[in-house]
């Protein structure tokens, strides 16, 4: 029995057809830029010192860093937020597994307030290089600069919950540090919403858990926060639970 020699071979493509796959792709490539990968862009960077309470009347210093970024592909397209002092050579690192997120009305902040800077040593001020890093290894890098402050030496403001009664006690003896908030937390330390006090001038201000509790009905903790006029630097209060 004898073989058929007659094969069927595929051809070989000319080559001014592989000139013209090439040449489709790379148009393809210039009309669809959405098909190609974002890379982060950083619009604004908030640096500030904190003072926060570990032990009743126990500070520590912490630094507070959240940047408000965008990028192509989305907020999940999200790594690490790398934070540097260019002074004193100490770098932090935000993973998003421990980043917190901040809501100021359309605009998402990205970041910590707990990054501690070595035992024994203050928030060192001066020059940062604050670096937002994507999925894909993209980078975008800016500038800030955090200013030197002087904390006051006793807390500005006390707490106290009692029955359903909160009472708010100023230290008037806190130079700047005046502008006092209350961040309502549930069981996991989440904050669920900000709420700035206002200031009637007076050493004790009061007011009911109902109201607390409207502004965020899954609240079971509150926190008070006391800011200087600038921004620039905070003290951190322990949680106070919501009977």
């Amino acid at each position: 029995m004898s073989r058929n020699r007659n094969r069927t071979r595929r051809k070989k493509p000319a080559p001014l057809t592989i000139l013209a796959g090439a040449l489709a792709a790379l148009v393809a490539l210039i009309l669809c830029p959405s098909c190609s990968q974002s890379s982060p862009t950083i619009n604004a960077v908030t640096l500030q010192a904190l003072m926060a309470e570990t032990d009743p009347d126990s500070f520590e210093p912490r630094l507070s860093v959240f940047v408000f970024w965008d990028d192509g592909d989305g907020a999940r397209d999200f790594s690490s937020i790398r934070v540097v002092s260019d002074d004193a050579s100490l770098e932090w690192t935000i993973d998003a597994s421990n980043a917190a997120v901040r809501l100021r009305g359309k605009d998402r902040w990205v970041g910590s307030s707990l990054l501690a800077p070595p035992l024994g040593e203050a928030v060192p001020a001066g020059s940062y290089t604050v670096t937002v890093t994507d999925l894909a290894g993209n980078e975008a890098t800016r500038p800030a600069t955090l200013p030197a402050v002087a904390f006051p030496e006793r807390s500005p403001a006390r707490l106290r919950v009692s029955a359903d009664q909160w009472t708010l006690e100023r230290n008037t003896q806190s130079g700047d540090f005046t502008r006092v908030f209350f961040l309502l937390e549930d069981d996991d330390g989440k904050a669920l919403y900000s709420w700035r006090v206002p200031d009637n001038r007076s050493t004790v201000t009061t007011g009911t858990l109902a109201q607390l509790k409207a502004m965020a009905r899954n609240a079971t903790r509150v926190r008070c926060y006391v800011e200087n006029g600038s921004g620039t630097a905070g003290v951190l209060l322990s949680p106070v639970e919501m009977e």
